[in-house]
């Protein structure tokens, strides 16, 4: 699937995804609301990863503005993208996303998965930054991630 955010201002900016069977979505969003959450999605779910987390769904056919997933993996993807956003707005170090991964979801902690998601997010919010009002950051969603080991 593909996913362009626009830059529209500082406030605002558009979503539009294309998923591989051809059909699209598209939604303008705020960003101070929305623009960290769904880039601490995109890390978070691409690097343990969560093939039915928000972005997978939406993948499968969820809507980008009124989406209704019920997938344990939401639920993963979620107790982790809210704090994941704070610690890219903060710009913790990789330590504070182990000690995260530590306290919500130990099953999943590792040094290497917390470096990891840290360096996308870093990477995310730089192409962003780097993104020009009125351009686009033009993503890639594997639709073949695997699900967690239980």
């Amino acid at each position: 699937m593909e996913i362009v955010f626009t830059k529209i201002s500082d406030q605002e900016h558009s979503v539009r995804i294309r998923r591989s069977d051809g059909s699209e979505d598209t939604a303008v969003l705020n960003s101070r609301s929305f623009l960290r959450h769904d880039l601490a999605h995109l890390a978070v779910e691409s690097e343990v990863p969560l093939a039915l987390g928000f972005w997978g769904s939406v993948a499968q056919g969820a809507s980008l503005k009124e989406p209704e997933i019920d997938s344990p993996e939401i639920m993963i993807a979620e107790s982790l993208a809210g704090p994941v956003q704070t610690l890219m707005r903060i710009e913790a170090d990789k330590e504070r996303y182990y000690s995260l991964l530590l306290q919500i979801r130990p099953e999943l902690a590792s040094e290497d998965l917390a470096s990891r998601i840290q360096q996308r997010c870093r990477k995310l919010l730089g192409h962003w930054k780097a993104t020009p009002y009125r351009g686009e950051m033009v993503l890639k969603w594997d639709e073949n991630l695997p699900s967690p080991k239980k």
